[in-house]
């Protein structure tokens, strides 16, 4: 079981402000401030970087054991082998395979993720009994328009599957009740090929998925409107698709990490991240800083409410000094613990 620690400081190396650096943490009354000193005799010497996040995961198809048609739309897409998998599965093999997701999310040093969830109120609501140390944003996907207000209410907001696979009622209402009860709304976007990211902004989504097709004026569209994007390169290779994820990061725009269909590859952050830094290797390299703050800090500025909760919640390798080549690289299997900065 991993350890948790609960303390006022931690030196060593820091993640903080987006980059590495040596020093110390301190709890200040109920702030948390860094100096570049180190104590002679610190009570916690290591390297420490904030809490994690998976901002994008389908953890209700944990259950599929068969390999996934390697065609996109086969796949995922309307009536394919996801969703055909889905409707035939009984709720109590889904929520064994959300429970297995779960159990590697806590291993691997997630602290928490948002999942995109399938089969309108009932999918939305699968698992919600299941007890873990996850914080949970579950974004749920009405099936048809009087299933919104439901979905809704079972959720912390709505995310759809695209543009191209949602009928315009659907997705224009579901933005805009979503938007009504201050709730968050959610797509994918030119995920296998380009879609009308200009149709998709006018619902004023709080973030989009993957990208990776958009043309440098639809990221320029993006990024003028100060909408998040996440990125998932496991899932994208899984399917044949390599995607220049600089692009979407030299656009200016908030880039975060999630680790997309768990049928495919475990919600693994570290396992996610060291894939990105060699898949930059092939376009632009992308330095690893950069990569752990789309694990660690970009997704704060999406999900405020889970923000409060682990602002003062940080992972930390004891006594292992670590460089941010060796966090994005070389931390997978290594011994970590929980640290909660509080008196």
């Amino acid at each position: 079981m991993t350890a948790r620690i609960t303390t006022t400081e931690v030196s060593g190396h820091i993640f903080w402000e987006n980059r590495m650096q040596k020093g110390t943490l301190k709890l200040d009354g109920e702030n948390i401030v860094f100096s570049k000193n180190i104590p002679n005799s610190p009570a916690y010497i290591g390297t420490v970087i904030p809490a994690p996040f998976n901002s994008h995961v389908h953890i209700s198809d944990s259950f599929i054991k068969d390999e996934p048609p390697s065609n996109l739309r086969d796949s995922v897409g309307p009536g394919g082998f996801k969703h055909t998998a889905l409707n035939r599965a009984s709720s109590s093999e889904k929520e064994a395979g959300i429970r297995k997701s779960l159990d590697v999310m806590g291993k691997t040093g997630s602290f928490g993720f948002c999942d995109f969830r399938e089969g309108g109120v009932d999918g939305t609501k699968l698992g919600r009994n299941l007890r873990d140390s996850q914080l949970k944003v579950i974004l749920g996907r009405p099936r048809r328009v009087s299933e919104i207000d439901q979905v809704l209410k079972a959720s912390n907001g709505i995310a759809l599957s695209s543009i191209i696979d949602d009928d315009s009622v659907l997705l224009r209402l579901s933005a805009e009740r979503a938007h009504r009860d201050g709730k968050l709304f959610a797509l994918h976007l030119s995920e296998a090929a380009r879609e009308d990211a200009a149709a998709v902004i006018e619902l004023n989504p709080d973030f989009l998925v993957h990208c990776g097709f958009c043309s440098d004026s639809d990221l320029a569209m993006i990024s003028k409107k100060h909408i998040s994007v996440a990125v998932t390169p496991r899932s994208n290779v899984f399917y044949g698709i390599r995607v220049d994820y600089s692009r979407i990061i030299g656009a200016g725009i908030n880039v975060m990490l999630g680790t997309d269909n768990c049928m495919i590859a475990n919600p693994d952050l570290f396992a996610e991240m060291s894939f990105l830094y060699l898949n930059a290797k092939y376009t632009k390299r992308i330095d690893p800083e950069t990569i752990i703050s789309m694990a660690t800090h970009n997704w704060r500025k999406v999900f405020p409410s889970v923000d409060a909760r682990l602002r003062n919640n940080f992972l930390f390798f004891g006594s292992n000094l670590m460089t941010p080549y060796e966090v994005v690289m070389r931390s997978s299997g290594e011994k970590f613990s929980r640290i909660e900065m509080k008196c």
